[in-house]
């Protein structure tokens, strides 16, 4: 590659009399780098890093972006272990369920974020490919994501909240309703210190879509704030 550059070393293109807006050696450097780059293969902490400077310099993540990754701070290893050493069981725990779960989706967990606790919004992200790799598939014909599904919350101590499990937006699955928001205050739930543990199963008895989001509280990340911080002036700067 270095061979390649050097050719071009010397090269310099100008884009008007004036010699203003020049194709530099550094630039075209930097043009055929991401050329190359485009047919390696690259380990997943690189790809998240190239993605993170993409969407840096593009305008900032999206609100569901933002969220997934806030979330996935509690998340490390390649086994995908939880940072206070948490692991799920495939069935929830629940005592008063016991016999009457069916067709149990995997465990998903997740640090709430300020916006899963605001109530002009009443909803709980759910993450988009968890959702459809391990709950979808479970749903019937007539079981429309699209326009939401009735579905019964339970809680750790069998107490159920209704709500509604639907697509938001075009790639936003996400638990919504009053339900949702007499959850979080029952439990006090507070951002970036709860986490939260989700499964979905099908009701043995009633045969109805039912889910399980269990609580428990985990000392806040130091780097979710920062990188929320962060996040903000980079907006501002592209702002202004």
């Amino acid at each position: 590659m270095k061979q390649e550059l050097d050719k071009h070393k010397s090269k310099v293109i100008d884009n008007d009399d004036n010699g203003e807006d020049r194709l530099t050696y550094e630039v075209y450097s930097a043009a055929s780098f991401l050329i190359l780059m485009k047919h390696e293969k690259l380990d997943e902490r690189a790809k998240l890093t190239l993605n993170k400077k993409k969407k840096l310099f593009l305008g900032g993540q999206g609100k569901q972006e933002q969220e997934e990754e806030a979330s996935s701070n509690i998340i490390v290893g390649r086994n995908k272990r939880i940072l206070d050493g948490y692991e799920p069981p495939f069935i929830p725990p629940i005592a008063a369920l016991a016999g009457i779960i069916t067709e149990c989706s995997k465990p998903h967990q997740k640090r709430l974020t300020e916006t899963d606790l605001k109530r002009d919004q009443s909803r709980l992200l759910l993450c988009k490919d968890h959702v459809k790799n391990f709950m979808i598939p479970s749903l019937k014909e007539d079981e429309n994501v699209r326009n939401g599904i009735p579905v019964m919350v339970f809680d750790s101590e069998g107490n159920g909240y209704n709500m509604i499990f639907k697509l938001w937006g075009s790639n936003m699955y996400v638990l919504t309703s009053s339900g949702w928001l007499s959850f979080c205050r029952q439990h006090r739930l507070e951002k970036y210190v709860d986490i939260v543990t989700v499964w979905m199963f099908r009701h043995g008895v009633k045969h109805n879509l039912c889910f399980v989001i269990t609580t428990r509280r985990s000392p806040p990340s130091p780097t979710i704030g920062k990188a929320e911080e962060l996040h903000k002036r980079s907006r501002k700067r592209l702002r202004d």
